[in-house]
């Protein structure tokens, strides 16, 4: 086997092998937040510290009234102060695959005290206290609803209308506000959103504000802290790995957005406009939100661009394609494992060309290695000579020592894209196959198929034609235990894909190998 080919061969292993380490080491964990930390947070409002002496000067703490809205889908928790989220909980979404497990709370996250009404007059900012229209509203599939909190503050009467639907993660907001005193004021009216989580989370994937705005979309770090706009973005919000909480305003002329990381467990996110009312005269602010999951489908369906919160990474020209390839096969099969099984099935049909090109020229590689070994010697004290004898070798027999690898190496994107959609797509996120695999997304519990797989592709590195040369062949033979080790750790869904691509692998050659190509 000509060294280049060794060279481009270990160069492809070293892609695979190096890829996941270069994405933790590109994108570090944040630090996680310590016990200590959190007990410090829980004890901070009743610590005997300085500012206690100030709190007798501060307001009575007000008394928060609540509203839940239930529906198929979520279930919300809204209280009167500013009309904001307390809870919003996925009910198909939960936090871990055990029996007992609770639903995903967004308010623990991308919507901690979201979708709060802030009112600016006189350079002081604060929420209003609103008067609820409800204390529970219960929705069915097609069914809506109306929400309206009202209140009133510094000669304003604030309006605050929720419109739900029961089939529906979006719901309609508007936000209006009328001068009734005798004077004329000014001020600006907003909405903001807020999260507990900011930078990069242990996987590497963004987590807090995020706005697609002017073309462009903006995700904000402690590098980058602040931004903000004064024409109205497409949409503004906070993310996580898997979950997203978003406003989706009106053309407002005036509208003005801002997102802030505060520190890396702080972020938010605000849009507003600014009024300047006569007596009787209205303003307002209008937007739908949306606070629910990363599923490409539902974000595509709103043709905003919301699927672009979804990293996709390097190749997401491949990887986008492939989850809308894996998400049509398990509408029609059920399980997201046979969707894999059918779309590497798929991958080789495409590949298979190329593959049986790869070891036909293997085997011609290997007819006439006496001779390359002839030309090696002979020509070994000059090197410029070598190579044209060698070139002229490889024209006489139609043989490119490199396409030998090029099957590899062509499908180190296909395995990156797919790497990628395991790790990002909620869709996978929980998604069972069979027996003891139960989540798609995370490693095998018991190692099997890591193991199967590396059996597997030992038997296939049996069967390629290889080099004479017994250190170059032994090298080769090394890789099935590499990636073994490389991938006890990767999501099954993966491992599945590698391991059927080996089986079909292994056909392929045994069913080539039987038709040898002419010399």
């Amino acid at each position: 086997m000509d060294k280049r080919v060794i060279i481009a061969v270990i160069l492809s292993m070293g892609v695979l092998l190096l890829y996941p380490y270069a994405l933790k080491k590109i994108y570090p964990p944040k630090p996680a937040q310590t016990q200590a930390v959190k007990e410090a947070e829980k004890q901070a409002p009743s610590a005997p510290t300085e500012r206690a002496k100030d709190a007798k000067q501060l307001p009575a703490p007000i008394k928060e009234e609540f509203t839940t809205v239930d529906t198929p889908l979520f279930t919300a928790v809204f209280t009167n102060n500013g009309g904001a989220v307390r809870k919003w909980e996925l009910k198909k979404y939960e936090q871990t695959l055990n029996k007992d497990g609770r639903p995903i709370n967004l308010a623990d996250t991308v919507s901690r005290g979201s979708l709060k009404t802030v009112l600016e007059v006189r350079g002081s900012s604060e929420p209003v206290l609103f008067t609820p229209s409800k204390t529970g509203i219960a929705l069915k599939d097609g069914e809506k609803a109306e929400l309206i909190f009202t209140g009133v503050k510094d000669g304003l009467r604030i309006e605050k209308r929720y419109t739900f639907s029961g089939d529906s993660y979006i719901f309609n907001t508007e936000v209006n506000v009328a001068n009734i005193s005798a004077k004329p004021v000014q001020g600006k009216v907003s909405t903001l959103m807020v999260a507990s989580v900011a930078g990069k989370d242990t996987t590497g994937f963004h987590t807090g504000p995020i706005i697609k705005a002017n073309g462009k979309l903006i995700r904000l770090t402690e590098k980058e802290s602040q931004k903000n706009g004064a024409e109205p973005p497409k949409w503004i919000g906070i993310e996580d790995k898997y979950f997203l909480s978003v406003l989706i305003p009106s053309k407002e002329p005036q509208l003005a957005w801002s997102g802030e990381v505060a520190s890396s467990i702080s972020s938010n996110a605000s849009i507003g406009v600014p009024f300047d009312l006569a007596p009787g005269a209205k303003a307002g602010l209008s937007y739908n939100a949306f606070l629910g999951p990363k599923e490409y489908d539902l974000l595509l369906e709103q043709k905003i661009g919301l699927e672009e919160a979804i990293e996709f990474g390097m190749f997401a020209l491949l990887a986008k394609p492939f989850l809308v390839v894996l998400n049509f096969f398990e509408r029609y099969l059920g399980n997201y494992g046979l969707a894999i099984l059918v779309l590497t099935v798929i991958t080789k049909v495409i590949f298979y060309p190329l593959s049986k090109h790869s070891l036909n020229s293997m085997n011609e590689m290997k007819k006439i290695q006496p001779q390359l070994v002839a030309i090696k010697e002979k020509y070994k004290g000059n090197k410029e000579k070598m190579n044209k004898e060698l070139m002229e070798l490889y024209k006489r027999y139609k043989v490119n020592p490199v396409s030998g690898c090029l099957p590899m190496v062509l499908q180190i994107p296909v395995f990156i894209a797919l790497y990628e959609v395991l790790y990002v797509a909620i869709e996978l996120r929980h998604a069972p196959f069979f027996l003891w695999i139960k989540d798609l997304s995370d490693k095998d519990p018991y190692y099997i198929t890591p193991l199967i797989m590396g059996a597997t592709m030992f038997i296939q590195q049996k069967m390629t034609p290889t080099s004479v040369d017994p250190t170059q062949a032994k090298m080769m033979l090394i890789m099935p235990v590499v990636f073994t080790f490389m991938f006890l750790n990767f999501p099954s869904g993966l491992v599945i894909y590698w391991l059927v691509n080996n089986v079909l692998s292994i056909a392929q050659q045994y069913y080539i190998q039987r038709a040898p190509a002419k010399a």
